[in-house]
């Protein structure tokens, strides 16, 4: 065990040592291939990230995770509002005064953004911003509850068709003063695809990065199994709901466990419904599997606000899901049975099965 130290933070590096046998083909002589299994952890967008690979050189692995989280923290210092030299600080700063220049990597973020709040009917809404600082989900602020009456005024600043994005020079305004942007529906999911192609670019092809629970699986971990991912049971700590496998996708989780608070026993938690200033009331959980974590990390959130109404809106959801419902009882879309090999531990014994078209 060895630990590297960077300009930023301490990363940790594991090394496991695995062999697989191969025929050779000229002959018929077996010979071995050791695998190492590699790992590394550091501290960024908020979590603690990790990355897994499977290779036969541990030095390159070492390499290039540097170079994968050094693409993340890039990402973080761009489009974090918690940090006020990124882009989207200086956003929030200014855009009710003047737009604002951003580059063209922060633009298209923005413009992705917009789409997917077109697509979720503004259930996801990247311009909540001035909610989440109200309530204290932004940065490291207290968690308090809002008077009734100091909802309705915050709103009325959460609309993404009042974000004002000029393609002409990449600036961006508010056309309402006091909008406030809050990428964490989006960021993390873009950092982690990111470092998935820094990974790729540099030749590792087997390999998972966590970051939080939002994750990104490529190849395999073995010659012959997908990569193993477990989803946390909302309501016990230390224990999981169930397991599944995946490869070359990727799997976000949104849950009221992650940041809250309990005031006279109701469940405060971050991930707030624009039509109401108030967090979403339907889910406990819900995991998405998608190809990019960007959109998985999205479509995560809009699964949990629009909570039992999915169905009706989407009649056919075009990503796989598992949610849990206010009550504990969990709706999945069959696939996950089928095309994932989901099992339950026996933490959780009844679910209702949603089935895919």
């Amino acid at each position: 065990m060895e630990f590297h130290r960077t300009e930023w933070t301490v990363w940790r590096v594991n090394v496991r040592v695995l062999f697989y046998v191969t025929l050779m083909i000229a002959g018929t002589t077996p010979a071995e291939e050791m695998q190492f299994e590699v790992s590394a952890t550091k501290y960024l967008m908020g979590t603690l990230v990790e990355i897994k690979a499977m290779h036969p050189n541990v030095e390159a692995c070492r390499t290039s995770f540097y170079h994968a989280f050094h693409e993340m923290e890039r990402v973080e210092h761009l489009l974090s509002s918690h940090l006020p030299e990124s882009e989207i600080a200086r956003i929030n700063a200014h855009a009710s005064e003047y737009p604002v220049k951003v580059s063209a990597e922060t633009f298209a973020i923005l413009e992705r953004a917009i789409h997917y709040a077109e697509q979720t009917n503004g259930l996801f809404d990247v311009t909540i911003g001035v909610l989440s600082k109200r309530w204290g989900f932004s940065g490291e602020d207290e968690i308090t509850l809002p008077y009734p009456e100091e909802i309705e005024p915050l709103r009325a600043k959460v609309d993404y068709h009042q974000l004002d994005l000029n393609a002409a020079d990449t600036t961006v305004a508010f056309a309402i003063p006091g909008m406030q942007i809050d990428l964490g529906g989006i960021a993390k999911g873009y950092a982690i695809d990111r470092a998935a192609a820094t990974l790729r670019e540099q030749g590792i092809t087997d390999f998972l990065i966590n970051a939080g629970g939002d994750i990104y699986a490529s190849g395999f971990k073995f010659e012959d199994q997908r990569w193993v991912i477990g989803i946390k049971h909302p309501r016990q700590p230390e224990a999981l709901l169930a397991k599944l496998e995946i490869t070359n996708s990727a799997i976000a989780t949104s849950g009221d466990y992650e940041r809250y608070t309990i005031i006279d026993d109701i469940r405060y938690h971050h991930i707030l419904d624009p039509r109401t200033g108030y967090p979403a009331r339907q889910c406990q959980s819900v995991t998405v599997l998608a190809p990019t974590a960007e959109t998985a990390d999205v479509m995560a959130t809009f699964f949990f606000v629009v909570g039992d109404s999915l169905l009706s809106i989407h009649p056919k959801p075009e990503y796989p899901y598992l949610r849990i419902d206010e009550s504990g009882n969990v709706h999945l879309d069959s696939t996950l049975v089928h095309d994932y090999h989901l099992e339950f531990f026996p933490t959780q014994q009844t679910y209702q099965t949603q089935k895919s078209p």
